[in-house]
């Protein structure tokens, strides 16, 4: 397949295919000498075993150019649900301008593309496997995925970052997201920007699910690139209802290889990428898919002059493109949690990665995150007691409108999930203006007391009508209804505890939010929410023990409440 036309006596193109010979010819010489030097004249071989002796040296070999043209195919990794970049049509085949473009460069190799779906949150892994030779999946090159892959310049398309939401909301800028909810995709490299301005990130795995969330109002912010929402702000019934807030961190896209065996690889493609802006093919792909990109149109221009139109200027810094720097600050520590990973792999082959300890921002998320979470719980356990005792003397109040309105709160928190009493209260904070961090504290603190001290407190109330029955005329102290209940009164207390979690869907920064807000920007959640699990089972454990220490005292001291 032609990538391009161009005049066949240009001298660029006369050097970049003499290279690309060069390299095939070297590598067939190469296979060559090596199958000499053992026996010049092999047995020969049944055609199935022969077929399955050349796949294994193919899949041995370390170099992947190697690889891509001993099989005669271009595994390479795109996404779906992307368009126009990359989707499928009514009959699930992939059309898209990534799509065209893998096809494009896979025949200037003479190979034919296996095109492989991949996600934001596993490109990178799958290509540092071997799993696909290659990567265009509308990801931006930046200095931190630089150290993870081998990036193809020149770029094939740039974005920038856009906040979308319904008109009406008024939103000035980054500075003004703190408090609100913004929904993004796990793995984009802004993310990490939008969480330190104070956002509460939702996390989804394919861009798709944004729009759909907005629509149905899961979402009232959503943040992605800009080419995502291009098609939809072209439909006239989305555009009247949606815009975009603003825009941020402009980011080259570019084509991946691996970084151990990709170099050879690399080198090859950016001569196609090169005549692909030289000769407009690159551009006249993209206006066909609707892409409509100044980017395509400045670097045809830059490829073309004089300077850049060379081999040479593929690694001249004023014809290729700089990577976004959005690398985040590290701790002082980071080598040292980088030895800690490698440690574990070494000793159990199991890759763990502490994003959260390797950077200021993400430890400065994590800190905070660890010191909500303990204000919460500790909050939640005393307002679960306060409201057990007023529960527990209200129910059984000689006063018939005091037991009434006590039954009236009791009813609702007994028929009502905890989570949506938290969206309930959320909503209610939101719609007072409050955004700030303490005032959801509280208003999280108040929901878990009420939710669970109302429980507990039915139980007070039901020691203490059976009390009055066996002590009667005797009026027995709450404290006695106390004691009888105190196995009911240790399970609620553990259980806001456990329920705790449930107050980031209100925008308190404990330790969940926290943690997805790292996992949102590191692209890594196992290991990140093994972590949160941990945690919460220490805290929960924690909890359970002193409130056994408090029953067991209670029961030594049981014959003061008799």
């Amino acid at each position: 397949m032609a990538i391009c036309s161009v005049d066949q006596d240009s001298p660029v193109l006369q050097a970049g295919m003499l290279l690309r010979r060069s390299m095939v010819l070297g590598l067939a010489l190469l296979l060559s000498f090596g199958a000499a030097g053992q026996d010049s004249r092999p047995p020969q071989l049944p055609p199935a075993q022969a077929a399955a002796q050349k796949a294994k040296k193919c899949d041995d070999a370390v170099d992947v150019l190697a690889r891509v043209l001993c099989t005669k195919t271009l595994r390479v990794g795109v996404r779906t649900g992307y368009p126009p970049f990359a989707f499928e049509d009514a009959t699930g085949a992939l059309q898209g301008f990534e799509i065209e473009l893998a096809h494009q460069l896979a025949g200037s190799l003479g190979v034919e593309p296996v095109l492989v779906v991949v996600t934001p949150a596993n490109r990178l892994a799958l290509l540092g496997e071997g799993r696909v030779d290659l990567v265009i999946a509308t990801m931006g090159h930046t200095l931190q995925r630089d150290r993870e892959a081998l990036f193809v310049r020149p770029h094939y398309y740039q974005s920038q970052t856009i906040v979308l939401g319904r008109k009406e909301l008024q939103i000035g800028g980054l500075v003004k997201l703190r408090g609100n909810t913004v929904c993004v995709t796990v793995g984009n490299s802004t993310n990490a920007e939008l969480s330190v301005n104070g956002a509460r990130l939702k996390l989804f795995d394919k861009a798709s699910s944004l729009v759909d969330e907005l629509r149905l109002g899961g979402c009232s912010l959503v943040a992605q690139d800009d080419s995502f929402f291009a098609s939809y702000l072209q439909q006239p019934a989305f555009a009247a209802a949606y815009d975009s807030k603003f825009g941020f961190a402009p980011l080259p896209w570019g084509v991946a290889v691996a970084r151990d065996g990709g170099e050879r690889l690399a080198d090859v493609l950016a001569l196609s990428m090169q005549q692909l802006h030289i000769s407009g093919a690159l551009q006249a792909l993209a206006r066909k898919h609707g892409v409509d990109s100044p980017f395509l149109a400045q670097q045809r221009t830059l490829w073309s002059s004089s300077t850049c139109a060379q081999i040479s200027a593929l690694n001249d810094p004023a014809c290729v493109k700089a990577p976004l720097d959005n690398q985040l600050p590290p701790t002082s520590f980071a080598s040292r949690v980088d030895q800690l990973e490698h440690f574990i792999y070494q000793a159990t082959g199991t890759r763990v990665t502490l994003a959260m300890f390797k950077t200021w921002v993400a430890l400065d998320l994590l800190l905070e995150g660890v010191w909500f979470s303990l204000l919460l719980v500790v909050g939640a356990v005393f307002a679960t007691w306060a409201f057990a005792l007023a529960f527990g003397a209200g129910l059984t109040s000689h006063t018939p409108w005091v037991r009434w309105s006590m039954r009236c709160v009791l009813w609702p928190m007994q028929s009502t999930p905890l989570i949506l009493l938290m969206i309930l209260a959320g909503v209610v904070v939101g719609a007072l203006g409050a955004t700030s961090p303490l005032v959801a504290l509280a208003a999280a603190v108040l929901v878990l007391g009420l939710f669970n001290g109302s429980n507990a407190g039915q139980a007070v109330a039901e020691a203490m009508l059976t009390l009055r029955e066996e002590r009667a005329p005797a009026q027995p102290a709450l404290s006695a209804a106390v004691y009888r209940a105190r196995t009911q009164m240790v399970a609620f207390v553990v259980n806001a505890t456990r329920g705790s979690p449930a107050a980031s869907v209100m925008g308190v920064p404990e330790l969940l939010t926290a943690l997805t807000d790292v996992a949102s920007f590191s692209s890594e959640r196992i290991t990140t929410y093994t972590f949160l699990l941990i945690f919460y089972m220490l805290l929960v454990a924690l909890v359970h023990r002193l409130a056994d220490i408090w029953q067991s005292r209670l029961a030594l001291s049981g014959g003061a409440y008799a």
